[in-house]
């Protein structure tokens, strides 16, 4: 992070005016292989030349969003710089920025958001990005994809505890409160969770069926 950033300001003195870190980082949550996130605002729209500094600095951990004027500008991930369309501003993530960031260079953020409106996105996202993932695995057959199930496994807990409470914890916190709240499928849930940290750890199709009950509960109650 700290070669990042003076790469940056060696190759475009004055382009990064603030820098604020979100994600598994700040929510006591990180595991083997975990992006590091951050928000970086920048002081003016990226020239030419910017945007290749911005790219040269970028290693494959880093999922970055970058906001000029406090709008949605260039996004990276997987090593990757992308312009076009610009990076996701969600509710969501500027209630993280507001309240669960921690910020390394510059102002604390303060981005306008509602409590119904982080909720109205959660549920939104759970309908158009969830649901069908959820219908896909509900079909599979053949063999269990780790990733694919932890990813399915956990993500829609975290949108139903926001929902609920305003709240954003980690993936395995999320899995943690659904085990408590689902008693049935907490063997299985909790066995997730565990595999998150232990990437030795080995995921069957008990595990792919309890993560699609889980994911339908949390898109009924929500």
């Amino acid at each position: 992070m700290t070669g990042h950033l003076a790469l940056l300001d060696r190759s475009a003195p004055g382009l990064v005016v603030a820098v604020h870190v979100v994600g598994s980082a700040t929510l006591d949550d990180l595991a083997p292989g975990s992006d590091l996130d951050l928000v970086v605002e920048l002081s003016r729209t990226p020239t030419e030349t910017d945007l290749a500094a911005l790219s040269a600095a970028l290693t494959p951990e880093l999922d970055v969003a970058y906001l000029v004027d406090g709008e949605p500008g260039p996004w990276a991930r997987d090593g990757e710089l992308h312009a076009d369309p610009p990076a996701q501003l969600t509710p969501v993530l500027r209630h993280q920025l507001n309240l669960y960031s921690r910020t390394l260079r510059g102002a604390r953020p303060h981005f306008p958001v509602t409590a119904a409106e982080v909720a109205d996105y959660c549920r939104t996202n759970l309908r158009e990005y969830w649901q069908p993932l959820l219908d896909h695995a509900a079909a599979a057959t053949g063999p269990v994809f780790r990733d694919g199930v932890l990813w399915l496994g956990l993500g829609p807990a975290r949108l139903w505890h926001t929902i609920r409470t305003g709240e954003i914890v980690g993936k395995s916190r999320a899995g943690e409160l659904a085990a408590a709240h689902w008693t049935d499928l907490a063997g299985p849930v909790r066995e997730i969770v565990a595999a998150r940290h232990d990437p030795n750890a080995q995921l069957a199709e008990g595990h792919r069926r309890a993560v699609v009950e889980l994911g339908r509960r949390v898109l009924a109650a929500s």
